[in-house]
Formats: C-alpha cells, structure tokens, sequence
C-alpha cells in the first residue's frame, strides 16, 4: 500500500491496518500538519510584513536615524569628563561594607564598571513604587 492508500483507509477503517501501516499513516498524518501549518505561518508573516510596510512606509528611514542619534547620544555620554573616582570608589566601599556588616578596611574595590539602564520605563516605575511602598 502506498500513502495515499493508507490515509484513505484510515479515514474509513483504521482496524483494517496492521500496526506497521497505522504507524506509517500517523507519521504521514503528522508530516503533512506539520507542512500546513509551517505554509500558514510564513504566508502570516508576509502578511503582517505587508501591512507594516503599507502603514509605516517610513519606519525603515526613522529606524536607522534613531539608531543614528542612539549612537552619537552614547558616543557623547563615553566622552563626558569623569568625576572623581575617590570619591565614587569611597560611597562603593562604605556601602558594601556597610551592607556585609564589617568595616570599610576589610573592604577593597578593585574594578568599577558602568552598567548602562536598559530597563523599560515600566520597569523603573515599578521598583520606585516599591521603594515608596517600603519607605
């Protein structure tokens, strides 16, 4: 029996196949679901693409001049003049050693870095409210 033969006999009579041929089928069955549904999500993607090219026609030329200032903005931030790192490295270690509970000789800084806030503005309300909330 060939594929077609045995998809059509599953439709009618499953008990009629033996279980190499129900096992072909189910296999056969899968593979074509997995191919219909793959087809209709490419076809959705294109889709949504289309629509966003239809109604952003500009969105390309804005994305690459925000990336643009993004790129001059962070520039501009690297060459800003850096504040007294005694002081920074002094607020650091008083603060660790103040969290760990022993004194700030047994503390030594060795490396401070810079981390840049990429957290959405959602985020940043959130854990202000939970300071506020605890204050």
């Amino acid at each position: 029996m060939n594929i077609n033969e045995i998809l059509d006999q599953m439709s009618h009579d499953i008990t009629a196949l033996t279980f190499g041929e129900k096992m072909l089928g189910g296999l056969a069955a899968t593979a074509l679901s997995m191919a219909i549904v793959f087809l209709v999500l490419v076809l959705l993607i294109g889709i949504i693409k289309a629509m966003d090219s239809m109604v952003n026609p500009k969105s390309k030329q804005e994305n690459e001049e925000n990336n643009e200032f993004d790129n001059i903005q962070s520039y501009e931030q690297e060459q800003e003049p850096s504040e007294d790192i005694s002081e920074l490295i002094a607020v650091i270690s008083a603060a660790v050693a103040c969290s760990m509970g022993v004194s700030e000789s047994k503390i030594r800084v060795v490396n401070i870095n810079r981390v840049g806030n990429d957290s959405p503005t959602w985020a940043k309300n959130g854990r202000l409210e939970q300071l506020q909330n605890r204050l």
